[in-house]
């Protein structure tokens, strides 16, 4: 298992926009050790694969998450069914031998029974009422029972349904994995970079008096790396050359619909009370343990690592003062500088203590430093531009 990266790679400038000029250029390669035009087909290869694959996993995700609630729903009511018809065993069984004795009785034996006439006719026209209610309440109990079978039935169809989604997200995950494996060997021969990463963008972490502080710094940071770029490529005499693991597809924000990062219903809304009283500035997702969360837009890591009472956290930037922020992860698998696009996996939400506690990842979009609605964007799949409103 890759170990969390927390570092940067000295990358490009980010300016996205939809008619923009070119995005500023990364790191200049060596003269003489040029990107190979095959690895960077492969990279772009793999990424293709991650997206495709982490697609197929959050599939699988939210049919497990589903079908989780279905399955315990199904024996929370096999439980009550089970329970109802206990309590009404002894009831059940003393109307069906009322029912049995009454229909083995022979008539000579009632009519030759000591009582009056009166008596006789009275408890034949008691017995001829109850017979109705005893059938009914026969037929009753064995309906409730066929039920009960159904319903067994139907909760094992729906744990051997859940077996076998956890048995394809394993092996989705497990192909994650060799392919995150694959696509960072892959960026660092083409940038020709060490696999550790530069101590300062986390120390960003750490000094940052708040969410748009660290946004700020970050942005900083990369701008610094920038430069000593080009200083480098200077002195060297030679032009920057352009950032071989920068997709060619990279897009700017505006206008174009985001990807949800996590498979799951929405727990929180943006502008809903909190538990701390406050309104939302972002979205709690719900999961499952261990989900993948995967890159809601195009875009370049600014920050990865720990942050006050957000936990291990991860920002990419956008573009056009656009930024998401993911926080509550258990793992990430990129470093600070790398390019990604939408949907593709980055991070792993943690596995919690206990197996019935709820694993939520919470998703923050920010204009220049503000706090907007990303929800219109990800319910906005015809493309269209979306009206974020800030939150001052």
């Amino acid at each position: 298992m890759k170990r969390l990266l927390t570092g940067g790679l000295a990358l490009a400038g980010f300016c996205l926009a939809a008619t923009s000029p070119p995005l500023v250029a990364a790191p200049a390669l060596s003269p003489a050790a040029p990107a190979s035009d095959a690895q960077i087909a492969e990279l772009d290869n793999a990424i293709k694969q991650s997206i495709s694959t982490a697609h197929t996993a959050q599939e699988h995700e939210r049919a497990i998450g589903a079908l989780a609630r279905d399955v315990a729903d199904a024996e929370q009511g096999l439980a009550d069914k089970q329970r109802a018809l206990d309590e009404a065993r002894v009831r059940a069984a003393a109307v069906l031998a009322a029912l049995e004795r009454f229909v083995h009785t022979p008539r000579t034996a009632a009519l030759l029974a000591p009582q009056s006439p009166i008596d006789r006719l009275r408890g034949g026209m008691l017995m001829a009422a109850a017979v109705p209610a005893l059938s009914t309440a026969a037929h009753q109990l064995v309906a409730d029972i066929h039920r009960l079978s159904d319903l067994r039935t139907q909760a094992i169809a729906k744990q051997d349904s859940l077996a076998r989604d956890r048995q394809g997200l394993a092996k989705n995950r497990e192909r994650i994995q060799q392919l995150a494996t694959k696509r960072e060997e892959l960026r660092r021969l083409l940038l020709r970079e060490a696999a550790d990463s530069d101590p300062r963008a986390v120390k960003q972490g750490t000094v940052a008096a708040d969410l748009p502080d660290l946004i700020t710094r970050s942005e900083a940071e990369a701008d610094i790396r920038d430069r000593e770029a080009r200083a480098r490529a200077s002195k060297a005499k030679t032009a920057p050359a352009p950032d071989p693991t920068r997709p060619k597809t990279l897009r700017g924000f505006d206008g174009h619909a985001m990807v949800i990062p996590v498979a799951g219903p929405v727990r929180q809304r943006y502008g809903q009370t909190n538990e701390l009283g406050a309104p939302s500035q972002g979205l709690t997702l719900a999961s499952i343990a261990s989900a993948e969360v995967v890159a809601p837009f195009d875009g370049r890591i600014d920050y990865v690592g720990p942050f006050r009472g957000y936990g291990l956290i991860l920002i990419i930037s956008h573009g056009g003062g656009y930024h998401s922020m993911l926080a509550g992860l258990g793992r990430v698998d990129v470093k600070i500088g790398e390019w990604v696009v939408a949907g593709e996996p980055i991070a792993m939400l943690p596995a919690p203590a206990k197996a019935d506690e709820s694993v939520t990842l919470y998703f923050e979009l920010r204009r220049d430093g503000h706090p907007v609605d990303p929800q219109p964007s990800l319910a906005d799949r015809g493309g269209s531009a979306a009206d974020h409103r800030v939150n001052e």
